[in-house]
């Protein structure tokens, strides 16, 4: 191996092991600011289950449901009554404001960022979105802390941008996802896919796309159990490649770029 190829594989090295200090350092510099997690040690509170907001909403006119989070989970359920129920969990209830304006249904946390009084977690604030599974129109949400999960919703577009949190979904259409830190787990996909992860790994149960769709991966792997007849263009710098009954000839193209990290589809 020449000099050259030596120096590039030790600076890769050198980059991915940076990656992950600042992730490790982003993580800790979280738990001390909110509180986040279920976490008791040099004093931090456990995060609190107390109801600070229930309401409803008739669901014929909106058509776009838009959560902005600072810090908190953020869970979708099934409606079963066909209306929209937001609950959330926290301690102030002027951390949080529904709005409804026209066809729009916003839902955004407040906070203050507070570096130096560790021990508090009065910025996390937990949601509980109830949705019924035929909604057929936008979900947006931005979240700086905390999980997304979400039910299946295979008639709407949902758009994701998360900095740091895991992104679960069930079987979903149309989805635009982009996570700084954590991984992302999708059971199903059956229209189009946009995702682009900085630091996490990427796994899909099964996909089944009718568009052109892209995944980048800066650090993780990326992984497709099952997919659709497709081509697969898939591209790593550092790691290991395997497409399985990959069709060049198909008119539908995945493009798979990773960075750091194997990429594995098919079984």
């Amino acid at each position: 191996m020449s000099s050259k190829k030596q120096n590039k594989k030790v600076l890769i090295i050198l980059i991915i092991l940076q990656i992950v200090l600042i992730a490790l350092l982003i993580g800790f510099l979280i738990v001390g600011i909110t509180g986040y997690g279920e976490i008791n040690m040099f004093g931090f509170e456990e995060r609190v289950k107390n109801i600070i907001l229930d309401e409803t909403y008739e669901i014929e006119n909106i058509k776009n449901i838009d959560i902005k989070s600072i810090a908190g989970n953020i869970d979708f359920k099934e409606s079963t009554d066909g209306k929209i129920r937001v609950i959330a969990y926290g301690k102030r209830a002027e951390n949080i404001r529904v709005s409804y304006l026209k066809d729009i249904l916003e839902v955004e946390t407040f906070g203050k960022n507070r570096i130096i009084s560790f021990g508090f977690n009065n910025n996390v604030l937990d949601i509980e979105i109830y949705l019924p599974k035929d909604y057929s129109n936008r979900v947006n949400i931005k979240s700086q802390y905390g999980d997304v999960k979400m039910l299946s919703l295979e008639n709407a577009n949902i758009d994701i941008k998360s900095s740091c949190g895991d992104i679960k979904l069930e079987k979903v259409k149309n989805v635009n996802l982009k996570n700084d830190y954590g991984n992302i787990k999708i059971e199903e996909i059956i229209g189009k896919c946009e995702i682009d992860s900085s630091c996490g790994d990427v796994k899909i149960q099964k996909l089944n796309i009718l568009e052109d769709s892209n995944i980048k991966s800066d650090l993780g792997d990326v992984k497709i159990q099952e997919k659709n007849d497709i081509y697969v263009d898939a591209i790593t710098s550092l790691g290991n490649t395997k497409i399985e009954n990959n069709n060049r000839n198909a008119e539908i193209i995945l493009k798979i770029k990773n960075d750091c990290g194997d990429i594995k589809v098919g079984e």
